[in-house]
Order: structure tokens, then C-alpha cells, then sequence
């Protein structure tokens, strides 16, 4: 299942939608031919459709905008190269959060 999919799959449930046709009267550029097309995974959204869902569900834009990359990858190359970033980006944040956890390290000054 594509990240476009479940994307709008996320926003119809976040909506209470039971149905497509409500998705593409909300979406920008979206027919109901190009909605199916996404569910069988012959199209993806675009960059800014993606940012309108993942801002809707609450998923944040870097994310959503990286995994649509993953997706629309027209080899396994290329998506190797975005799972790459991805991890690459991963690994970097939860290194920040463990240094900016020892700074602020409340158990500092108690031996002090």
C-alpha cells in the first residue's frame, strides 16, 4: 500500500469520511479518476496536497514530504538513498536529544 494511500486513508478517518468522493471535494487537483489511481498506486499527490493531509492528521510536514519521496521513487536505488536520509536524519535527532539531555542533567550538582 502506497504512503499516498494511506495517507488519505488517515485523513478520511481523522474526517469521519466513509467515503472518496468527500476526500476529493476537500483536495485541491483530486478527481475521483486520480483518487483511484493513488489506491491502486498508478499516482501519487503532489508535495502540497501531502503537506494539506499531513497538516490536517497531524503528521508532521518533513516526514509525510520524505515518505511521498520514498514513494514516488522510480527505482530501488533512489529509495534506498531516501531510506538513507531518513535514517541518516533519524539518527542525528536522537543524538541531539541525548546531548541536550546531559546538559540539562539534573543529577549534575548533586555531587558537586
Amino acid at each position: 500500500m502506497s504512503f499516498s494511500y494511506q495517507l488519505i486513508e488517515k485523513y478520511k478517518e481523522f474526517k469521519g469520511y466513509s467515503q472518496d468522493k468527500q476526500v476529493v471535494s476537500d483536495l485541491d487537483g483530486v478527481t475521483s479518476g486520480s483518487l483511484s489511481q493513488i489506491k491502486r498506486g498508478e499516482r501519487h499527490l503532489t508535495a502540497n496536497q501531502c503537506i494539506f493531509l499531513a497538516n490536517i492528521v497531524g503528521m508532521d510536514q518533513k516526514e509525510a514530504l520524505l515518505n511521498l519521496a520514498i514513494d514516488k521513487s522510480k527505482t530501488k536505488e533512489e529509495s534506498k538513498i531516501w531510506l538513507d536520509i531518513v535514517k541518516k536524519i533519524s539518527a542525528a535527532c536522537v543524538a541531539l536529544t541525548l546531548v541536550a539531555g546531559l546538559a540539562n542533567d539534573p543529577t549534575e550538582d548533586a555531587f558537586a
